[in-house]
């Protein structure tokens, strides 16, 4: 892709991830992300949006509020505050706001009617999002403790419900992981 150029790596958003995690101390399942963004210093606060709004980020003056959509599924609101809350680490200096109206947690199209540059921003807070909701140490020993077969939904289930994401948030996870060989 050559929107690469102009984007994070995923090395440094994985890099990001880890410092936070390491930094606060968090090895277990799952991660209580409202916790450690409250502890990075964030407020999040539950909202009345309407449907098609997930979250917000509102940063002023240096601090940031996460609001969320509290009538979406559990796993749905701590995906969106992991989301707004990559675009807080990553996106700060760019934006003092952010809101995601009616966006897939995993990709957006590339027919979204949004900018390049917002679907970067997009896919930088949702890849770090998945990051920290999933981080690649404690994937790969969940993986290994079991028989895992990607083309098995409870295995994906049972994953999912581990680490308190979708099932779907799951499967994307593993399958962009590298954490499986394939042949």
């Amino acid at each position: 892709m050559n929107t690469r150029t102009h984007s994070r790596s995923i090395q440094f958003i994985k890099k990001q991830v880890d410092d936070i995690l390491q930094g606060m101390k968090l090895y277990s399942l799952p991660i209580k992300i409202e916790d450690v963004a409250k502890r990075a210093g964030l407020t999040v606060s539950p909202f009345d949006f309407e449907d098609d709004i997930s979250g917000v980020l509102v940063i002023q003056d240096g601090k940031g509020v996460i609001g969320y959509n509290q009538s979406e599924s559990r796993v749905r609101r701590r995906f969106t505050i992991a989301h707004e809350f990559g675009h807080f680490v990553l996106h700060r200096e760019q934006s003092s706001m952010f809101m995601d109206k009616g966006f897939n947690a995993i990709f957006r199209s590339t027919h979204s009617g949004l900018s390049e540059q917002t679907q970067i921003l997009e896919r930088e807070a949702n890849t770090f999002a998945a990051y920290i909701l999933m981080p690649d140490h404690l994937l790969k020993e969940a993986i290994e403790k079991i028989d895992f077969d990607l083309g098995s939904e409870d295995d994906i289930k049972n994953l999912a419900k581990i680490f308190d994401v979708s099932s779907q948030a799951m499967y994307y996870r593993i399958l962009n992981s590298g954490l499986l060989r394939f042949g």
